[in-house]
């Protein structure tokens, strides 16, 4: 989505016709109905490469023309290289990205040839904190990520979210992708980091109630929303072929496959 990319007026009359205004659940999970639908209606941010980011990214996309009227102002997390937020600026949407380009998860680092090729973005290289110094003043109608907050360690994610509360307008929107290792090596990790990420968007719609009872709320919705994707034939699982790349030559003795699914929340800050 740079400037030799550009999304041509007919296509954004479509894309806003089809997506703007649709409901968005509060929890779920990538399925490939979403991701069908993405291919021939999103084709501009697919890459097709058997990752999480083909469902994961238009889903976004569609969660915020769902909830945040276009030309608001909002934050992406971590983003990387600006596809989403390049694509939701052509949309029409104000569009901050803030990420450290240290490489960090894996990470691009190619802040100066991210702001040539996307110049309509606002990038900023640092990490999204509480009172973090380029964000000084502002709100925004909404904050999202794509496939970061899993990069956070557990014990961290708290104090990001206390950045949410603190940058985002009541009434705004949190809005954010998981991977999440639902069988397999390291599930039950992710699934307490899960829950974690869950708990404190629940918190922002209760800002009243106590972390444990947000936590033990959570771990309900997980349970539950575990349970419907373990038996849905239609849930997005990463496939084989992402899973040997992610592998990067370790041998499979050591890095054994697993369930990896993307897990979706959109909740509402209240005052």
């Amino acid at each position: 989505m740079g400037k030799g990319n550009r999304v041509n007026k007919q296509s954004i009359s479509a894309v806003l016709e089809r997506y703007q205004g649709k409901p968005i659940s509060e929890l779920g999970y990538a399925t490939v109905p979403d991701f069908c639908d993405s291919a021939d209606f999103l084709p501009q941010i697919v890459r097709f490469e058997s990752t999480l980011k083909d469902v994961q990214r238009p889903w976004v996309v569609k969660a915020i023309l769902g909830t945040v009227p276009v030309g608001s102002k909002i934050l992406e997390i971590g983003g990387g290289e600006p596809l989403v937020s390049g694509f939701l600026q052509q949309l029409g949407y104000q569009v901050t990205l803030i990420d450290p380009y240290d490489g960090t998860g894996n990470g691009p680092r190619q802040y100066e040839q991210f702001k040539r090729t996307y110049p309509k973005v606002r990038i900023l290289k640092e990490y999204f904190k509480k009172d973090a110094p380029p964000l000084t003043g502002e709100t925004f109608d909404c904050i999202f990520s794509v496939s970061v907050l899993e990069h956070i360690p557990t014990e961290e994610l708290q104090s990001l979210f206390e950045g949410v509360a603190q940058f985002l307008n009541p009434g705004g929107y949190s809005i954010h992708c998981v991977d999440d290792v639902v069988e397999g090596p390291t599930s039950d990790w992710h699934f307490h980091e899960v829950r974690e990420v869950l708990a404190l968007q629940h918190r922002l719609q209760n800002p009243a109630i106590s972390l444990a009872d947000a936590r033990q709320y959570a771990k309900e919705q997980l349970h539950a929303l575990y349970a419907q994707l373990q038996k849905d034939v239609e849930t997005y699982f990463l496939s084989p072929l992402e899973f040997y790349r992610w592998k990067n030559g370790i041998s499979y003795e050591e890095y054994p496959f697993r369930k990896i699914v993307s897990v979706q929340t959109c909740v509402i800050k209240k005052i």
